[in-house]
Parts: structure tokens; sequence; C-alpha cells
């Protein structure tokens, strides 16, 4: 590929552009000066270039733009990958605004030719100004975080997202080279012109180095959202959300939402982890009707699991059904409407017709939930103890899991099945590595019911390592029930939700 033999000295422009010496490199051209600039720049560095240009097929005159960067190409001896795209077409089919059409359609054709010439990366010809004005943009729509665009997006990457537009127009100048303007980048009404033509100027003309100062404030925007991405990343499923700082929660927000294809608002964002952050109940409506719920510090979207559990049987003279209108259940205080149980149960709406229930008639004797709710002298089985020891140990992992321990958390029920002992994990707090929440809840159980637990059941939330369960079996604790198998330290070798006898044999 020949380079140019009369070139412009332009460090600012070439220095960006030495890692990519000797790559195989694909070039996106539109025809305007920036992407001209990086593609004649490119061609004195050692980089085996091609160039792509897509026709949106926006405006009448798009054809003569793929014309001339097809000309411009031969000229420079450049391969040229070129496709014409409806994207208003594309747009409406889909359903996505024309914006977001371009974008995605644009992006798919790069990928295709860099696929095509085979390249492993994607250059755009981005600038300090695009920057700028993108900082400009998010900050008025209110976006939380203003790290514009990014320097690298998977393949694609913009090494001139620090260059100003004169440097480029400078060296096109010095070459002697044209290039295309673009008619709607004169148009007020694109939002993005409008800062170009009307607020940038008056901003430079007070504050000559406002496009480096806002291009600075993405750069540094987009170190400190990484490293905040990076805390969320650790937050896990069973951290609890209400204990987690404002801007940590709205990433983890965000990225729960995106892991169920969904995406909110920037406002919406920041309602949903105050919300969690205070454990207040809130219903929104995203994008495409979606619903998505935060209720008692817990996000809930249509993909979450809902917290039910099923009846282990079904007595003569009652329906195994979900929620109709005028469902009552008849509790300790009084009888009440099935929908106000939901409320006071924190249960998200869109879970409500998934809880099944036992029922005569209209009047509801079992609720599904976790644990379950039985209506007064109701003739159903009685509560699942080892469940609701369960949920309490899980409350207790959460608990460790807030102060920065292994979320693990034990309770031992005596032979009636009540709590006699619980306890968490608190080796990091105590500076003790045996202060396991199984130790805790020995401990806590022996002091109530002496130093022999016989009849007792342990149940922890992970399967006991071998010093925690050789000490529930100096205790004589007769079952131990856990809900995951620990592959690393397990004491017991079972599977999930496995339960395992120390005395009288195994029991569920």
């Amino acid at each position: 590929m020949p380079a140019a033999t009369a070139a412009p000295f332009a460090p600012d422009l070439l220095r960006p552009l030495t890692p990519y010496a000797g790559r195989r490199v694909v070039v996106a051209v539109s025809g305007g000066a920036d992407s001209v600039g990086l593609l004649r720049a490119l061609l004195l560095t050692p980089a085996e270039v091609t160039a792509a240009h897509l026709d949106h097929a926006l405006r009448p005159d798009s054809a003569q733009d793929a014309e001339w960067v097809a000309a411009l190409c031969a000229a420079l001896g450049v391969p040229l990958r070129s496709e014409r795209v409806a994207v208003a077409e594309v747009a409406a089919r889909r359903g996505w605004n024309l914006e977001d059409a371009a974008r995605r359609v644009r992006y798919q054709f790069l990928g295709r030719a860099a696929q095509a010439a085979g390249a492993s990366v994607i250059l755009t010809a981005h600038t300090q100004r695009d920057q700028a004005e993108t900082v400009l943009m998010r900050l008025l729509r209110g976006e939380a975080v203003l790290s514009g665009i990014l320097p690298q997006w998977g393949r694609v990457e913009r090494p001139w997202l620090a260059v100003e537009r004169r440097s480029i127009e400078a060296f096109l100048g010095a070459l002697g080279q044209g290039w295309r303007e673009d008619p709607t980048n004169q148009d007020p009404a694109q939002t993005r012109a409008w800062l170009r033509l009307e607020i940038m100027p008056r901003l430079l003309l007070r504050y000559p180095g406002a496009e480096a100062a806002l291009a600075r404030v993405a750069h540094l925007q987009a170190q400190d959202d990484a490293a905040l991405e990076a805390a969320a990343a650790r937050v896990q499923a069973h951290t609890p959300l209400p204990g987690q700082e404002g801007a940590v929660l709205r990433r983890v927000v965000r990225r729960r939402l995106a892991q169920s294809d969904l995406s909110a608002t920037a406002p919406q964002t920041l309602q949903l982890a105050e919300a969690l952050q205070q454990r207040r109940t809130l219903h929104l409506t995203l994008a495409g009707g979606q619903a998505v719920s935060a209720v008692a510090g817990r996000l809930v979207t249509p993909a979450s699991p809902p917290d039910i559990t099923v009846p282990r049987e079904v007595p003569a003279g009652l329906e195994l059904r979900t929620r109709r209108p005028g469902d009552r259940l008849r509790l300790p205080g009084g009888e009440r409407a099935l929908s106000d149980v939901f409320i006071d149960a924190h249960v998200p709406r869109q879970h409500r017709d998934q809880v099944p229930l036992l029922a005569q008639g209209s009047q509801v004797q079992w609720v599904g939930l976790r644990p379950p709710l039985r209506a007064v002298g109701a003739a159903v089985p009685g509560p699942e103890l080892h469940e609701r020891a369960m949920q309490r140990a899980l409350e207790l992992a959460r608990e460790a899991a807030a102060a920065g321990e292994v979320p693990v958390g034990a309770v031992v029920l005596s032979a009636s099945g009540a709590v006699i002992g619980e306890g968490r994990n608190r080796s990091r707090e105590c500076g003790d590595m045996t202060r396991h929440a199984e130790l805790e809840a020995l401990r806590a159980a022996c002091a109530v019911a002496g130093a022999y637990l016989t009849g007792c059941t342990l149940v922890v939330t992970l399967e006991p390592c071998p010093m925690c369960l050789g000490a529930a079996l100096e205790a004589r604790v007769s079952h131990v029930v856990y809900g995951a198998a620990n592959p690393r330290g397990g004491a017991l070798g079972g599977g999930p939700t496995c339960s395992a006898g120390t005395g009288a044999g195994s029991h569920r």
C-alpha cells in the first residue's frame, strides 16, 4: 500500500497511531474531515489499512458521499468495503429510534468489514470536540456518569479522542486534501449540531479551554466509573443491598437490569437505588412496558425467581390454585383481603399470580410464601421448621456479608423445633479463624440446653467444614441440614439442599 509522499509533520496526530504499526486495521471513513484525516494519517504508519464506508440512505445525496470515498480510496490505493442500508426502514421495522438504529447498523457493518479484511481492530475518528459535545449532552440529560465516548469498545478503538479538530484540518490543508461536509451537521434541530453551532462557540469565547476540560472530565469519570463498576461486580446475589453506597448501588441496579435485558433511564436508576437503600416499595414501568420493583431491599424483575414454596400435600376439601378477586385470609389479627396480605408481605405485583394457594371457595387457608402463611384453624400441614430455620440462617449470612465476612449463617433447633442458638461468621471481626457460624450457634445452644444437644438440629447455609462437623458431633447434635455444598472444604460430601444424620440416621 503506497504511503503519502509529501506529508506534514503532525506528531499530535501520528503519536496515537503508533500502536497500529504493522497491524491490519479497518478505518471507518464517512468522507468528513475527521475520518479522512485518520485515513491519511494511518497511511503514514506501517499499518495495513482497509477503509469501510456505510451509506445510511438518510439523505438524497448520500450516494454521492459513497462515490467520493470510493474515488479517494482508489486514488490512495486503499482497499474499500462499502454497503448501503436503508436505516430508516430498519428503525421502523425493529421499533428503534433513528439514532439508535444508525449506530447499531453502523457497528454491525464495521464488524463484517473487519471480519472480511481479517482485521483485529476497527478505528473511528472521534475527536476531542466529539467528546466534549457528548459530555455536554449527557450532562443536559441528567445522566449519572459523564464518561463520554469510550476509547475502546470491543474491537472498536478511538485513538484521536484527545486530538483537536483544528489540528486535523491543518493536516489536511497541508496535504491539499479535501473532504465532504454533511449538511445535517448544520441543522440546529439536531442536538449535537445545536451544541456545535450555538453553544460551544459561546463557551469557547469565555473558556478557550472548554473542549479540553470537558474531555478531561470524561477521562476522569471513566476511571472513577471503572473502579465503581468493579465494586458493583463484587456485590453478590446474597449481599444486602440497603447497606451499599449509592454510587455502587446505582451500578448494581444497572447491571442486574442488563442481565434481564432491561434498561432504565438515569432518573429511574436513581429512584430504584434510593428505594432499595431505604427498603421502600417502588414499582416502575421501564421502556417497552417491562415492570421492575424494589421490594424490601430486593430488586425484582420479570426474570427474578418468585420467593415461593409449594404445599407437600393438598388436604381433602381444599383447592390448589392462585389468587382470584375477593380472596380473603383469616389471620390472628382478623380477616383480611389477600391483596392486602401480599402488600404487607412485600410480594411484587408481577409475582402475585405465581403464589400457590390452598383455598375453600374465597377463603384462603394457606399461602405459599416463605415462610408459608396459614389461616387461623386451617387444616393444612404445619410449618416446615427447617425452611423457617434456613430463612433465619440466610438472614444471618447476609449480616456476615455486610460485615465483610464469608457469608455463612447457622441456627440450632431444639427437639421441639424452637430456635435455641444462632450465629454467623465472625472470624475476621474477632481475628479468630475458629469463629465459624456453626460454632457460634452451637455455643449459644449449649448455653441454653446444656453441653449435649441430643435431638437438636443444626441448620446452616453452607456445608460444614471438618472443624464444625467435629464440634457438632461432640455436642451430640442429631441432625445437620445445610443449603449449599462446600466443594472446597465440606466434611459431609453432600449436594445442594442435603441433610445428614449424625447419630440416629439421615433425616430430611
